[in-house]
């Protein structure tokens, strides 16, 4: 091999050397900027392991078919008006040793919220499995949950509780012996922030009948089963939005389904199909849900004269107009999103939390000239 031909083979080695570190400095880049927009400090470490409980994952698909314009969670009687993220934690309390026992104390490991977040609303949500055989006809089970303000000391002194909220369940022979009931405790979530969750002592739980004796737990709760008791704290990192027609209108349900349609032959300014597979771009070890979605793009000419259909401002109609007089002067409009719609993520963040977030601006869903 001649000196000019290997000079030639170390430029192209150099070149395609350089090719590809832009390359991966360049999605490097990108990674980087969605995870910062997540809220997160570095890239989660990936867990095949990470079990999505039934709620959360019928909390996303709630969010999927409410379809509308806004990222707030549809959870009627919670105050989630501006909550567009919501972080599951699972009890990590051990289970009552005692057969006769009357409180179980409920431990959730919470870390600090992200500083721009803000508490709107918290839930427990229990799975009850009612003992058939104990059950007697009209009897009502009233269920207690206060927040453990400060813990007691063993022969010493009674913690420090606050009720949060209560439930009085009717049992009779039509009661289903398992279903799944939510306790709103925001104050102690709300309590809890102002100190970065540092003194977090968990959550209370008793059974009380209407006679005033104190039902046991293993005849009310369901302890055998693998759906653990979640905490799911609703939060607003101040990207919330809500379109003013969302409150009355909702958008045509999305389909995966649906036919892609081809470009028109015109290049005029038009949406175009683009879908963002997080497979390809090596998001989906820690993105669990969905595996991805229907971005869309704007393309196309805004040439003169503009067309209704061309979704243009009054400015724009200036400056075509001003182009097609002194091209070299005036540049055309450009063919940009004019609306955006929500997209809803499931993924798991830098602290193995399972967080379930809405962002803004995700989806595009017209397009025109400005």
């Amino acid at each position: 091999m001649t000196s000019g031909m290997m000079i030639i083979l170390l430029l192209l080695m150099t070149m395609f050397l350089r090719t590809g570190l832009t390359a991966i400095v360049g999605f490097e880049a990108v990674e980087n900027h969605l995870l910062m927009k997540l809220g997160m400090n570095r890239r989660p470490v990936a867990d095949k392991n990470v079990r999505i409980p039934s709620a959360t994952m019928k909390l996303y698909r709630a969010m999927l078919e409410e379809n509308t314009m806004t990222t707030h969670f549809p959870l009627p009687g919670l105050h989630t008006s501006s909550a567009n993220t919501v972080r599951t934690y699972p009890d990590q309390g051990s289970v009552p040793s005692n057969p006769k026992s009357q409180r179980y104390r409920l431990q959730f490991d919470i870390s600090a919220l992200p500083e721009r977040e803000r508490v709107k609303a918290a839930e427990v949500r229990i799975t009850m499995s009612f003992d058939s055989e104990r059950r007697r006809d009209d009897e009502f089970v009233h269920i207690l949950v206060h927040d453990i303000v400060k813990p007691g000391a063993r022969g010493l002194s009674k913690p420090t509780l606050r009720l949060m909220d209560s439930k009085s369940l009717r049992l009779s022979s039509s009661t289903s012996e398992s279903q799944e009931i939510s306790f709103d405790v925001t104050p102690a979530m709300e309590r809890l922030s102002e100190t970065n969750f540092d003194e977090n002592h968990g959550v209370l739980i008793e059974c009380v009948t209407v006679s005033g004796s104190r039902t046991r737990l293993i005849d009310v709760f369901d302890f055998r089963s693998s759906a653990k008791p979640l905490l799911m704290v609703y939060t607003d990192d101040g990207t919330s939005q809500r379109n003013a027609l969302a409150d009355v209108t909702r958008r045509t349900k999305r389909s995966a389904d649906e036919p892609k349609k081809k470009p028109k032959k015109k290049k005029i300014c038009q949406r175009l199909p683009l879908y963002v597979d997080f497979r390809d771009v090596g998001f989906s070890d820690w993105i669990h849900a969905p595996q991805g979605y229907d971005a869309y793009y704007c393309h196309g000419e805004c040439t003169f004269p503009l067309a209704n259909h061309m979704n243009a401002s009054n400015h724009a109609v200036m400056q075509t107009l001003m182009n097609s007089i002194n091209p070299l002067a005036v540049p055309k409009a450009c063919c940009i999103p004019t609306k955006l719609r929500p997209e809803t993520l499931l993924y798991v963040d830098d602290d193995q939390k399972l967080v379930m977030k809405t962002y803004p601006d995700m989806v595009v869903d017209e397009c025109g000239c400005r």
